[in-house]
Order: C-alpha cells, then sequence, then structure tokens
C-alpha cells in the first residue's frame, strides 16, 4: 500500500483536511483589543464538510486494491473538497470586514491540488497494470500458435 506514490499524496491530503478540526478559521478583533478566535468546528456547516471531507478521503485512501474505484472515489473527493474551498471563499467574502482569514483556509486547495495529482498517478498505474496484461496474453497466444 504504502509503495505507491499516490498513497502518500492521498494521506497527506487527508492530513491536511483532519488537521482542519483543530484549526482556526479566522480571528475576530475585539473592541478591547482581544482577539477572538473563531474554530472550524465552531460552525455547524464547516464541521459536516470537514466530516464528510475527513470520511471520503479515508475511503479513497483504503480503495488502494481496486484502482478504478479509487481513481471514482479520489476525483468525487477532489470537486467536493474544490466545494468547500469555495464555501470558504464565499465566507471570506461575507465577513471580511470583521474577521481575518487564517493561512489554513488554503488546506482545501492543496488537499484538492494532491487528489487530483493522486487520481492521475493511480490512473497512469491502472495503464501500466493493463499493458503489462496485454503483453502477458500476447505471448501466451505466441505460445499456443507453436
Amino acid at each position: 500500500m504504502w509503495q505507491r506514490y499516490q498513497t502518500l499524496l492521498l494521506a497527506v491530503a487527508t492530513l491536511l483536511v483532519a488537521s482542519l478540526f483543530w484549526c482556526n478559521i479566522a480571528n475576530v478583533l475585539q473592541a478591547d483589543g482581544s482577539v477572538e478566535h473563531i474554530a472550524y468546528t465552531s460552525r455547524p456547516v464547516f464541521k459536516i464538510w470537514l466530516v464528510l471531507l475527513t470520511v471520503l478521503h479515508v475511503l479513497a485512501l483504503g480503495g488502494y486494491k481496486w484502482r478504478m474505484k479509487q481513481i471514482r472515489v479520489v476525483i468525487f473527493t477532489a470537486i467536493v473538497t474544490l466545494g468547500f474551498q469555495l464555501w470558504l471563499l464565499v465566507y471570506y467574502f461575507q465577513t471580511r470586514d470583521s474577521q481575518i482569514m487564517s493561512w489554513t483556509a488554503l488546506f482545501p486547495l492543496l488537499a484538492c491540488a494532491l487528489d487530483v495529482y493522486a487520481a492521475r498517478n493511480i490512473l497512469m498505474d491502472e495503464f501500466l497494470v493493463q499493458s503489462a496484461k496485454g503483453v502477458q496474453r500476447s505471448k501466451r497466444k505466441k505460445k499456443e500458435q507453436k
């Protein structure tokens, strides 16, 4: 499982998304000079997104034995992760006057890029396996013909 480069990419993307459970999405400067931290888990919508994304990433990570299904899950996960990033962008534009967004708001974008790159590598791996099977079939046919 860990010999494949795409598994490492998916593991890093999973860790990025899962780390958002303990990160702050924004900071609010109060009138008295104190700073209030707003966590991702303090908003129910963000908590639902994070649970969904973490589950999808774990499913994609665990599907290494079935490459074609893994590709589908990884692509779907990348699309959902991009949707979460767009949701964060909307949240930013709604609250940009009152809040300072954290740099962790870019983690979903990075996870999406890793997912796309992992899907590409899984597809190349599948093509390699299929071409090797084709070569084996052609060798068997030549032996049978002799």
